[in-house]
């Protein structure tokens, strides 16, 4: 699993010594980061739209 940015999607971070060595993103500076997984936002929301696709279709066919 890959480390993200969450607020701006970067994957560089730095650890930034004036706030204790705490790791902030290369790009924002957040300190909110998170990890890219198999389902990622995108990922998600593709699939919703496949569900719905998939149901609209039985219902018209049923």
């Amino acid at each position: 699993m890959k480390k993200i940015c969450l607020r701006c999607g970067c994957n560089s971070f730095i650890s930034d010594r004036s706030l204790g060595g705490r790791i902030v993103c290369k790009r924002c500076g957040s300190s909110s980061i998170g990890y890219k997984g198999f389902l990622s936002l995108k990922n998600k929301n593709f699939l919703y739209l496949m569900i719905i696709f998939v149901v609209f279709l039985i219902i018209i066919i049923l």
